[in-house]
């Protein structure tokens, strides 16, 4: 007589042989990945810390050990400085470090400036944008972006006037700059500063209005001019 019991997968399809072991296999895969993963992330954190506390290099205070500029000339005595310097004669900075103080005539700006602009430098002072190859530092010829916060280190930058005088004092040298327009813009306008010009021009901004407090879509330009400040020369 026949059975009418059905058979289980296994017996009715030889497939099961391999189809069975794979599933349990990539099961218990599974659950050991993630249980190591767990115990061993810790580990992997400490790892990843020490490995980057020793593989980045610490921020500077450049200008700590800027007892003086060029030719023993100390850093306010700007009339004493050479017309150019080599580019390869200067301690080029890296994010984090503290290169400048700027100051702008007739206000009360007067903060430190760091190479980089991100959250934890614009909480210390004056960010210098660093993302393109067109911005650049004092003295390199290139277009000088410099953030600040407007409830803080450029909160008074809403007195500067046009014909104001700029004061960058590097490490490496002092440089003057005139203020020749202000602007309120949209933060996504990409036409308030042009990385491709070859003269050297400076742009401070920061939030507006200045009162403002959290995320505002606007923001104020301060545009300047070069006036002084030895050039550094690529090709010495």
């Amino acid at each position: 007589m026949q059975s009418n019991k059905k058979h289980p997968f296994v017996r009715r399809s030889p497939l099961a042989y391999v189809v069975v072991p794979l599933v349990f296999t990539a099961i218990s895969a599974v659950i050991f990945f993630t249980t190591t993963k767990i115990l061993l992330a810790p580990y992997q954190a400490l790892i990843s810390w020490v490995l980057t506390t020793t593989e980045v290099a610490q921020p500077q205070d450049l200008l700590a050990n800027a007892a003086t500029v060029i030719n023993g000339g100390a850093a306010e005595e700007a009339s004493s400085q050479p017309d150019s310097i080599p580019l390869s004669s200067v301690t080029y900075p890296t994010v984090g470090d503290r290169y400048a103080t700027i100051t702008v005539s007739g206000t009360n700006v007067d903060a430190p400036v760091f190479y980089g602009d991100t959250n934890k430098i614009l909480n210390q002072g004056v960010g210098t944008y660093a993302d393109n190859g067109g911005a650049g530092i004092p003295g390199e010829g290139k277009t000088i972006l410099l953030a600040g916060h407007n409830n803080t280190f450029f909160n008074d930058l809403q007195h500067a006037e046009v014909g104001a005088t700029v004061t960058i004092t590097t490490h490496y040298g002092v440089y003057t700059y005139e203020v020749t327009e202000m602007k309120v813009m949209d933060y996504q306008d990409e036409t308030s500063y042009d990385f491709s010009r070859t003269d050297e021009n400076l742009i401070l901004y920061t939030c507006y209005p200045f009162d403002a407090l959290g995320f505002t879509p606007n923001r104020y330009f301060v545009y300047a001019k070069y006036v002084s400040g030895p050039v550094l020369d690529k090709n010495s």
